[in-house]
């Protein structure tokens, strides 16, 4: 019987080369044409660069010039210049005033209901109907009350019912002194620390 060879078998076939001298130099031609085309696009780019460049420093300079000959020829511009940076200086000092003087005006002003008329008319609602006041003194935050009473037991609930009170937080009324004048009481709510 005879034998069979198959010549396309893949190991009777030669095997490519990958890495040949000649597929080496084939990749590095195609990779220096490459740096080069990239070379020459730079040095383009370059040379396009540097005549814009060139012609933007001419213009620069032909305005320059124009500048400096129409101030030559104006020497009250300059002045001009110099008066209007003193104006603009005087006018910002006015402003900083005037702003100072405004922040000075709204520092005491109480707003958003919580007025010297609106306390008033808090403490006027809630004073007890057997007492009442003869001077209400507010200096800033500070807040006292002073009067007569004829039934002095009725100011414990009237300070509890002031300290619970949002409009008077922080003026907490604690400090009470109560003396017996003739046949009603006189007394001093102040602040805590706070003189009468």
């Amino acid at each position: 019987m005879p034998q069979q060879i198959n010549l396309f078998s893949p190991i009777l076939l030669t095997q490519p080369r990958h890495f040949s001298a000649r597929t080496l130099v084939q990749a590095l031609a195609l990779l220096s044409l490459g740096i080069a085309a990239l070379c020459a696009w730079t040095v383009v780019q370059n040379t396009a660069l540097g005549r814009e460049l060139q012609s933007t420093s001419q213009q620069h300079a032909a305005e320059r010039q124009t500048l400096q000959r129409a101030i030559a020829a104006n020497p009250g511009a300059a002045a001009s210049t110099t008066s209007l940076e003193q104006d603009l200086q005087s006018l910002q000092r006015r402003l900083a005033e005037r702003e100072q003087t405004l922040a000075e005006l709204m520092r005491g002003r109480i707003v958003d209901g919580r007025s010297h008329s609106a306390r008033l008319r808090l403490i006027a609602r809630t004073v007890p109907a057997s007492a009442w006041l003869d001077e209400i003194a507010i200096h800033g935050e500070s807040l006292s009350l002073s009067g007569r009473t004829l039934d002095p037991s009725a100011l414990k609930p009237w300070i509890a019912a002031l300290a619970d009170e949002p409009l008077l937080a922080g003026q907490s009324l604690t400090a009470l002194k109560v003396d017996q004048a003739g046949d009603d009481w006189r007394f001093t709510l102040t602040q805590a620390g706070a003189r009468p």
